[in-house]
C-alpha cells in the first residue's frame, strides 16, 4: 500500500495527519488550517449532497454552492474527523453538486431535518459525541430575476469578448438572459473588464 501524496489532505480531509503531530510539509501552518473546528452538512443544491467546510466558511461555502438550503451534521475539532466523517456519509449521498441543475434551479424536495436524522448510525464512533441532537435548516436565497432554462458556459479563451443582460447571481456563477453562464471561480487568475 502507498503512502498519500504530499498535500493530498488538502483535497482528502480523512488523510489529514496534524493531529497526531505528523508534518506533511509544515506542519505549523498545517495545525493551523486542520486543527480548527470543521463541519460536515448536508446540503441541497441540485440533490442533497454531504460536504465538509472550516466552521469560518459557513455559511460561505453554501453560497458558493448554490445550496438553497443546508444543515450542519457535527462539527468536530479538526480536518480528520470531519474528512472520515464525509467519507462514511458518502455511501449515502452524493458529494458533488450537478451545477447544471443547480443554475436551472433544479433541485429535489427533500426535507433536509429528516435526513439528517438518518445519519446517526452511520457515523464514525469517533465523531458520533459530536452529533448535536438538533439543528435548524438554513435557507438561502440568491438574487435571480430568471434561471436559465438551458446552460451554456462562458469560456473566455474562446470567447474574449461577450455582451449580455445579467439576470442573476447564483453560487459561484453570472447569470445572463440567453442563459450564458460564466464561472467567476474558473477565472480567477484573470484581468476581466466588465462595463455597466
Amino acid at each position: 500500500m502507498s503512502s498519500p501524496a504530499v498535500g493530498d489532505w488538502i483535497m482528502k480531509p480523512e488523510l489529514s495527519t496534524a493531529h497526531l503531530d505528523i508534518e506533511d510539509r509544515d506542519l505549523e501552518y498545517e495545525k493551523r488550517v486542520q486543527l480548527q473546528p470543521h463541519v460536515v452538512y448536508l446540503a441541497l443544491s441540485s440533490e442533497v449532497k454531504v460536504g465538509v467546510t472550516r466552521k469560518t466558511q459557513i455559511p460561505t461555502r453554501w453560497i458558493d454552492q448554490g445550496a438553497v438550503q443546508a444543515i450542519p451534521i457535527v462539527e468536530v475539532p479538526n480536518r480528520y474527523l470531519a474528512g472520515i466523517t464525509e467519507v462514511a456519509l458518502k455511501n449515502h449521498f452524493a458529494d458533488k453538486t450537478n451545477w447544471q441543475k443547480m443554475l436551472k434551479n433544479e433541485y429535489l424536495q427533500m426535507d433536509l431535518i429528516a435526513e439528517r436524522n438518518k445519519v446517526f448510525d452511520w457515523l464514525p464512533t469517533e465523531v458520533k459525541d459530536y452529533f448535536p441532537k438538533e439543528e435548524k435548516i438554513i435557507q438561502l436565497d440568491f438574487p435571480v430575476l430568471q434561471y436559465p432554462k438551458k446552460v451554456t458556459s462562458l469560456n473566455l479563451d474562446k470567447t474574449p469578448n461577450f455582451s449580455g443582460t445579467l439576470t442573476g447571481i447564483k453560487g459561484q456563477y453570472l447569470l445572463f438572459e440567453d442563459g450564458t453562464v460564466f464561472n467567476v471561480r474558473t477565472y480567477e487568475g484573470y484581468v476581466v473588464k466588465m462595463s455597466l
